[in-house]
């Protein structure tokens, strides 16, 4: 854990509210000198408020700092001999202020004697207990405010590692996809093989170099979808169709990256395309959604599936935007990605 960093100005401000308050009938005599109330109040009282707002400042800034900042400086003790030698350091040193305080103000102002003596050594005492006291409080509350930044740093740490690890899905889970349209392109197209190696290896290349990325503008998604569109062409040439109207002024928005690629790789997989069933996907916003459509049209040989398109990316969602994506099937199979 970081060590405790507390302003010397917030210090500063909390001695001189202790020393103001302690020395507040001097003050208000200053104020106020014809209430009968302050008379006890010693003459000349303004450089005697002056000298002793100052000193009892100073004496609960290093109380203050000796408290908050004990624990770095006696870290080769173990705990119970550091609360020891705190406490003989903090007497040791209230003693010693004390006597110094009262020699300085013989000097200067006047001779301190009883009962006033006592007095201030009573105040002395309070002073310095107050000082511990607000000193553990302001350490107790930076410890929580610490304690909450780890949590957070913990939890955005946690959130990284599980978006990588969805990541990585995408690349096995797209190769996996796209083999088995080559295998199929082999078989019955071998010309056409070429180019879809070709263009296979520029999406996987922008796979790859985005592999850094977790957010992406739709323009730039649009654009990779309508280059994976050629993969599908050729495998299926007019039989699939995409049909995208998205509003310009949403372009400019951050989705979770392959995040209409994989819907549009699911709705390939998963239906029959032909000529007697064509395949047509639209790509469109409606209020505060993308929505992916197609008509559902089961295959009469389905395709092995991973399972992780959908699941995958309903993850990467909830982490990333912080909604989940809305499936709905009947007829057609539609698929709602919240923008904001």
């Amino acid at each position: 854990m970081e060590q405790i960093k507390i302003k010397t100005k917030t210090l500063l401000l909390i001695s001189l509210s202790i020393s103001f308050l302690i020395n507040l009938n001097r003050f208000l005599f200053i104020v106020y000198p014809d209430l009968s109330y302050f008379n006890d109040v010693a003459a000349g009282s303004v450089l005697v408020f002056l000298f002793r707002l100052l000193s009892f400042a100073a004496y609960c800034l290093v109380i203050l700092y000796m408290t908050v900042y004990s624990t770095k400086y006696l870290s080769r003790f173990s705990k119970s001999v550091r609360v020891l030698v705190f406490i003989v350091i903090i007497i040791s040193f209230s003693i010693i202020a004390f006597y110094l305080i009262m020699w300085i103000h013989h000097l200067i102002l006047f001779k301190v004697v009883e009962p006033e003596r006592e007095g201030i050594r009573y105040v002395w005492v309070v002073m310095g207990i107050t000082s511990i006291l607000i000193g553990w409080l302001l350490v107790f509350q930076q410890k929580q405010k610490m304690d909450v930044l780890e949590k957070e740093q913990l939890i955005k740490e946690n959130i990284q590692n599980e978006l990588m690890a969805l990541k990585s899905q995408i690349n096995p889970h797209f190769l996996f996809n796209s083999l088995n349209s080559l295998n199929y392109i082999i078989r019955n197209s071998p010309e056409e093989a070429v180019e879809f190696v070709d263009r296979l290896s520029f999406i996987f290349r922008y796979i790859l170099q985005s592999s850094e990325k977790n957010l992406i503008t739709i323009k730039d998604e649009i654009e990779f979808l309508n280059n994976y569109m050629h993969l599908a062409e050729i495998r299926y040439g007019t039989n699939v169709q995409i049909k995208i109207d998205i509003t310009i002024g949403f372009h400019a928005i951050l989705i979770p990256i392959l995040s209409l690629q994989i819907l549009l790789e699911n709705a390939i997989k998963h239906n029959e395309i032909s000529k007697e069933y064509p395949l047509t996907i639209k790509v469109y916003n409606e209020n505060e959604y993308i929505i992916v459509e197609n008509k559902i049209q089961p295959r009469s040989d389905p395709e092995k599936s991973t399972g992780y398109g959908l699941a995958n990316l309903s993850k990467r969602y909830v982490l990333l935007k912080g909604k989940d994506i809305q499936i709905h099937k009947k007829d057609h199979f539609i698929v709602k990605l919240p923008m904001h």
